[in-house]
Parts: C-alpha cells; sequence; structure tokens
C-alpha cells in the first residue's frame, strides 16, 4: 500500500513538472535593456501596436512623447473569447539613460499594487491616469460602487532602449510576459533566433 502512494506522489509530482513547463517561444528580456536604435512610435505600430491617445508630457521630466495604444496578438485571449489584446504605454526619452534617470520613477507611480491611480493620490504625472485603471467587479450593476476601478492595469515596466514600456497585466507575472512580448517584437535580429 505505501509503494503505491509513493508510486501515485512521484506521478503526480512528474505530472505537475510537465505541465507547469511551458515552451517559450519568445527569448528573456531583462527589465533593463538598453539598445543602440532610437526608437520611435513608428517602430512600435510597425509591430501591430495601434495607437489610441497622445498624451502631454510637459509634466513628465524629459520626456519626448508618450502614447497608449495595445496590440492584438495573433494567440488566444487568457479567457478564450477571441485574441490576446494588450494595452501598453509607452513614454519615449531622447537616450536609454534619460529613460532610466527620468522615466523609472515617474513609471513605479503608475504600476502595480500602490501606483498613485487617482488625483488624490497626488502623482507626480497626471495624464493617463483613467487609462491606468482597471475596473474589477460589476461595473454594469446599478447599485453604488459595485465595482472597483481603483485597480491598476499596468503591472509591470521595462526600460527598452530609449522607451519606457508600461504594460498591462492582472498580476506581475503576465505583465512581465507582456512586457517581454512587444519588446522581443521590436528587432528583427531578437525575433528571429
Amino acid at each position: 500500500m505505501k509503494q503505491i502512494f509513493i508510486a501515485i506522489v512521484i506521478t503526480c509530482f512528474m505530472a505537475t513538472i510537465s505541465c507547469s513547463s511551458e515552451k517559450i517561444d519568445e527569448p528573456l528580456i531583462e527589465k533593463i535593456t538598453p539598445q543602440t536604435k532610437q526608437f520611435e512610435l513608428e517602430d512600435f505600430t510597425s509591430v501591430g501596436l495601434k495607437k489610441n491617445k497622445t498624451y502631454k508630457v510637459e509634466e513628465l521630466p524629459k520626456a519626448l512623447s508618450a502614447y497608449f495604444g495595445f496590440i492584438r496578438f495573433n494567440e488566444p485571449a487568457e479567457d478564450g473569447k477571441g485574441k490576446k489584446v494588450v494595452e501598453y504605454e509607452l513614454r519615449f526619452y531622447n537616450s536609454h539613460e534619460d529613460a532610466i534617470n527620468y522615466g523609472a520613477e515617474y513609471a513605479e507611480e503608475r504600476v502595480g499594487p500602490n501606483a498613485k491611480l487617482k488625483k488624490t493620490h497626488n502623482p507626480r504625472w497626471k495624464e493617463g491616469l483613467r487609462d491606468a485603471r482597471l475596473c474589477i467587479g460589476d461595473q454594469f450593476n446599478t447599485w453604488k460602487n459595485s465595482a472597483d476601478c481603483g485597480q491598476p492595469k499596468f503591472n509591470e515596466f521595462y526600460i527598452y532602449g530609449n522607451v519606457v514600456i508600461l504594460c498591462e497585466g492582472r498580476t506581475q507575472e503576465i505583465a512581465k510576459r507582456n512586457c517581454n512580448s512587444i519588446a522581443s517584437k521590436l528587432e528583427p535580429s531578437i525575433e528571429s533566433e
């Protein structure tokens, strides 16, 4: 009986390991990755980004421009309904160093569980706050406060060359995968490996 139990435990363990080791088609890209190329919005639209909004950047130090948009990926959505659609916020700087020195702290205010998503939270950059929030719950219910619209839409950011990329994801892990997905599309040499 004990041997059967051990065999079952080992089988379950092996099944768990084999199921959890997904094959990742994209190379893993570091959160902060220097690039020699000076990226522009056109580099992102050429890989499928659809720009929804252009933000004012006067109060975003050293930023050249900032945009909100999405990519529809050629893979199923997590809920199995339709194609996967991921929203991004892109902030362009003159250099990789400017993106790190001036963009990182401002990006940290917009991502994760401690994100400053309302004007009452005193974020330093107020553009696009509504786009950075996610509603969880029954937002169509007629009862007051039935949906929580203060959750962060972006749970991670990458600095890829001269761009700070804020990535949608219900968890940090999903957001990291989404950051990796867009960054891996930017360089043909990375995609073809």
